[in-house]
């Protein structure tokens, strides 16, 4: 009898105190199911910065130089031997990566979005080579004139290319495959910059007793960087993000494909004999003839204003 009183006295007191609990429990879930709300769908419509990276390679990046050449001067008169040219050119799909900014407007027409973005990108896309030119003949014996033969010339050649930043102003257009979604495509003006080397050099040698000019060597070099002016297409994908209350759906992820061609363009470098003094006809201009273009892979992520 006791013991069934204590436990009697034991559960009204349990229960006294575990009732508030759990009303507060069950007075608390209606609570939260209130409080739940999904977000609605993004505005499309707005100012958009953000940043983003990836990949970049030139498809094609071309140097082509055929016309250095060291040949003997006209000081040979009729004797003189004819002056073939030694081509060099090469040509590559260099990848580096890169880094950039954007920023924009966008304005929201039902299911379309259409706006204007610019975007500025850092990177280092650099090709080179060296043609080392070995002696070799570049005329025959003149027959009745004694002591003139074959005249012999070596040469080498180098040459790069470096694309480091670039920059576009272009129009978007795309349309919502879901309230979260933006299919588009983007094309405008782009601006880069092309910084190129060349280098030549040659030596030319007559026949042993030949009535001709001594040995002649020559050289030329240049070193420039072009800002070019271009054009840049690509197509992408936006989807928007909830990045916490904060942010909400003003957060874009992006996907983005471009590509970019900056012409072609030319460059003549002066080539000068620096040994002994040659009359006409030894060397000329190195013309180099370029191109700049480039594919680019990037993956965003854009905040809205």
């Amino acid at each position: 009898m006791r013991w069934g009183t204590l436990g009697s006295f034991g559960l009204i007191a349990f229960m006294g105190c575990t009732g508030p609990v759990v009303a507060q429990q069950t007075q608390s879930r209606p609570r939260l199911a209130q409080s739940y709300q999904p977000a609605p769908p993004p505005n499309w419509t707005g100012p958009q910065v953000g940043g983003f990276g990836g990949g970049s390679f030139g498809s094609p990046f071309s140097f082509a130089e055929p016309g250095a050449h060291l040949c003997p001067g006209s000081g040979l008169g009729p004797i003189s031997p004819p002056c073939f040219e030694t081509p060099f050119q090469f040509s590559g799909q260099p990848w580096s990566g890169t880094v950039g900014a954007f920023a924009g407007y966008n304005a929201q027409f039902g299911n379309l979005v259409a706006g204007v973005e610019g975007d500025a990108a850092w990177k280092r896309i650099s090709t080179s080579q060296t043609l080392p030119v070995p002696f070799t003949p570049i005329s025959g014996p003149v027959v009745g004139v004694p002591g003139v033969g074959t005249f012999m010339r070596s040469e080498t050649f180098t040459g790069s290319m470096t694309q480091r930043w670039d920059g576009s102003l272009r129009l978007r257009l795309g349309t919502l495959v879901t309230p979260w979604t933006l299919a588009y495509g983007t094309a405008g003006g782009a601006v880069g910059s092309v910084c190129n080397s060349f280098s030549y050099t040659a030596t030319l040698t007559p026949p042993v007793g030949s009535l001709g000019p001594p040995p002649t060597s020559a050289f030329g070099a240049d070193n420039w960087c072009e800002t070019r002016i271009g054009y840049t297409v690509g197509a992408g994908v936006e989807t928007a993000l909830a990045l916490g209350k904060t942010l909400g759906y003003n957060s874009k992820l992006r996907f983005e494909y471009r590509y970019t061609d900056l012409g072609s363009f030319s460059r003549d470098v002066p080539l000068a004999v620096t040994t002994t003094p040659c009359t006409v006809g030894c060397t000329g201009n190195a013309h180099i003839d370029l191109r700049a273009a480039f594919h680019t892979f990037r993956v965003g992520l854009g905040f809205g204003l």
